[in-house]
């Protein structure tokens, strides 16, 4: 499925990301569409995106592989506001992340100029304004803890965009945007049903979202998702796939 068949806003219909949401347990599409106004192409936007080139790398694969760099940090998210919390490790229960759940991981955060940036809180309000709308409850305030992620492709080594395979996150929902895609194949995206018992069922769609900003959004509760491995394309020595990721909770 191509992203641009499940398009996001336009002018006189409903909301389809808010409908996928609510119907489905997902929507995709790209972020210009769905926000009405370009955001890819601008100055603005090229700055957020080079600073993919400074990511560090993680140190915490319990896998042993060293082929994913990223930055974490945290905000509290409304339809009007984003705002940096306080830096801290990331926490997931092992029951959750059954490869690198279960210990504090302490990345490296975002860089200033990213956390307060206008693309990381135009996407940010964006997400907590869908949801709002999404759940129908009036306004609320969305905890997200958020990645930069770069995954890299190398001969004989296959990159793992979900090293820990088809997951849920422990949160509400999880956006993710492909900021860009250079020398490789793979970074198929695809959601499942979720079961009772903790496993998955059958799969509910495939999406190879195309830079830049195409994007996921997904119910977290309803759905796993899980994304194919990333190796260079034929001719191609090395590349790497770029993701912005949100996963957001309801704040209390």
């Amino acid at each position: 499925m191509s992203v641009q068949e499940h398009r996001t806003e336009a002018p006189g219909l409903a909301n389809p990301v808010v409908s996928g949401l609510r119907d489905v347990g997902w929507a995709a599409g790209d972020i210009d569409t769905a926000l009405g106004t370009p955001v890819t192409g601008t100055a603005e936007w090229d700055a957020f995106t080079a600073s993919w080139e400074d990511l560090a790398r993680d140190p915490f694969m319990a896998d042993g592989g060293d082929y994913r760099l990223r930055r974490y940090s945290e905000f509290d998210c409304t339809a009007d506001e984003v705002r940096l919390l306080p830096h801290k490790a990331y926490e997931q229960a092992k029951e959750i992340n059954r490869l690198n759940g279960g210990v504090p991981r302490l990345f490296e955060p975002f860089s200033d100029r990213v956390a307060h940036g206008p693309v990381a809180h135009t996407l940010l309000s964006w997400c907590a304004r869908q949801l709002d709308e999404t759940e129908d409850r009036g306004p609320r305030t969305w905890y997200a803890q958020v990645f930069q992620n770069r995954i890299l492709a190398r001969p004989g080594t296959a990159g793992k965009p979900t090293p820990e395979g088809v997951h849920h996150d422990g949160v509400d929902y999880v956006f993710t945007v492909v900021i860009d895609r250079k020398g490789i194949t793979g970074g198929t995206s695809s959601l499942y049903e979720a079961l009772p018992d903790g496993r998955h069922g059958k799969r509910i769609v495939s999406v190879e979202m195309a830079p830049p900003g195409g994007f996921l959004f997904n119910d977290d509760v309803r759905t796993m998702h899980g994304v194919t491995p990333v190796v260079p394309a034929d001719g191609e020595s090395e590349g790497y796939r770029d993701t912005f990721i949100a996963v957001l909770s309801r704040r209390p």
